[in-house]
């Protein structure tokens, strides 16, 4: 297990270097008329990401599902519907992990 700090940090860092990829991309598209892709298999990322997981024992991939595909829908329930969380920061992703998924 890692502690909050450190996931949040790793969470902030891979958003960073997500913003950087994007905008490296734009420049690429400028000159390339789309037809180049920047850290689209990205093996440093794939790693940190397998490694997160595991470290979190995140058997269902909210984090991927955090970074990816949450978009501005950040909230889910438990599984037996008692309770609403709103994961929009990653510290309320690390406490939901923690205390949902086991």
């Amino acid at each position: 297990m890692i502690t909050k700090e450190t996931f949040c940090k790793v969470l902030a860092l891979i958003k960073e270097q997500g913003a950087i990829d994007e905008q490296f991309n734009n420049a690429l598209d400028l000159v390339g008329n789309g037809h180049f892709v920047y850290g689209a298999e990205n093996k440093y990322l794939e790693g940190l990401l397998l490694l997160l997981k595991e470290a979190m024992d995140d058997k269902y991939d909210y984090i991927g599902w955090w970074l990816y595909d949450a978009a501005n829908e950040f909230t889910v329930r438990t599984e037996d519907n008692s309770r609403l969380w709103c994961l929009k920061e990653p510290e309320e992703l690390y406490d939901f992990i923690i205390n949902e998924c086991k």
